[in-house]
């Protein structure tokens, strides 16, 4: 939680002190290509598949000088996961089930924190996103039911790259990378994002 802190500090002190060239606002969306990282529990091994779903948000976005950006944003993203596979093993023996109807959606606020360099429009970009999950739900064929998050705090470090138009306009994608475990109340296990954006944009 300190180095969190510590990175708002860093970002709000350089936008704070530095000459930007320029400042602009922004909104954008696209489409979440979301899983978790493999869990394992001991003797049992569950496998995740990607699930389509959304994001959108606004954002703000300083220019140091030509080359160098910084963007600061808060958007909505639908997460979560497909199951694919569960492997039980025994005594040297394992046992593997494909899974096929069964998925979980964790809605959450993700507050991403970028550095970009600008080649000619074109913008590769690292950072950091700080997720808070709201709610999350288990779906199994039509039937869902919602998952109790006893920890809903989700870090992580992304890359990813943008290309801007001159009219305002840019294309976008990203890959999120959590490292923090999102947890469900009575379970042993935990959820660590994996999310690949694409999406489109527009700067006033």
């Amino acid at each position: 939680m300190k180095k969190i802190i510590a990175t708002f500090a860093m970002v709000i002190a350089m936008m704070g002190v530095a000459n930007a060239q320029e400042f602009k606002v922004g909104a954008k969306g696209g489409l979440n290509l979301a899983t978790f990282g493999d869990i394992s529990t001991g003797v049992v091994k569950t496998s995740f598949g990607f699930k389509p779903s959304y994001y959108f948000g606004a954002f703000i976005e300083y220019g140091f000088n030509e080359q160098l950006w910084a963007e600061v944003g808060i958007a909505y993203s639908s997460q979560g996961a497909k199951t694919k596979s569960v492997e039980t093993t025994l005594g040297g023996i394992s046992v593997k089930t494909d899974v096929s109807d069964t998925s979980t959606t964790i809605n959450q606020l993700n507050v991403p924190i970028w550095l970009k360099y600008d080649i000619a429009g074109f913008r590769p970009k690292v950072g950091v996103n700080l997720g808070f999950a709201a709610n999350a739900k288990g779906t199994v064929g039509s039937n869902s039911t919602t998952i109790d998050l006893d920890k809903t705090f989700d870090f992580g470090a992304a890359l990813g790259a943008e290309y801007n138009f001159p009219m305002g306009l840019f294309v976008e994608a990203a890959y999120t990378h959590g490292f923090t475990e999102i947890t469900s109340k009575g379970a042993n296990k935990g959820f660590k994002n994996r999310v690949v954006q694409i999406g489109v944009g527009y700067k006033f």
